[in-house]
């Protein structure tokens, strides 16, 4: 049963990445989200899946379809920049660096008492620092892709 489902749930990403048209492409992201909070409710993980399924798959959905009432429903072509892609493939590569530096400290958690108030101020102070630069730096990227969509459709 877990095969298939992440099966689904891969073949859905790869979908919602290969898809031309935005709407579908949505469609399959958001069915995405949803088979990955069943999963988490099938690990016995069910206030994971719960929030999975209600917060994260139904506040993208509104931010999916807003992106698309907004640029329209198929992205404008673009030249091809292969700089931009080696420079987010480093962004990506430094954070993962950074989150498999915190690994350790992540184990160590696990073994300590739940009852200890100082767990995440202390231990976990680094992994906010690398959550803000991650929003905000895709804050930025949604702003700057809505101008220049924008842009291109004056044109």
């Amino acid at each position: 049963m877990n095969i298939a489902l992440l099966s689904a749930v891969l073949l859905l990403a790869i979908g919602s990445l290969v898809i031309k048209k935005s709407v579908p492409a949505i469609i399959s992201f958001i069915l995405m989200m949803f088979l990955l909070g069943f999963y988490y409710i099938n690990l016995d993980a069910k206030m994971l899946g719960l929030f999975q399924i209600f917060i994260y798959t139904g506040g993208i959905m509104v931010l999916m379809l807003f992106g698309v009432t907004i640029i329209g429903t198929e992205f404008p072509k673009s030249k091809a920049k292969p700089f931009n892609a080696a420079a987010a493939f480093l962004l990506f590569v430094s954070i993962s660096a950074l989150f498999l530096r915190g690994v350790d400290t992540l184990t160590v958690a696990l073994k300590q008492p739940v009852e200890d108030v100082n767990l995440f101020s202390g231990e976990f102070s680094d992994f906010v620092i690398i959550f803000a630069l991650i929003a905000s730096s895709l804050l930025y990227a949604t702003v700057k892709m809505s101008n220049t969509l924008k842009a291109k459709r004056s044109r």
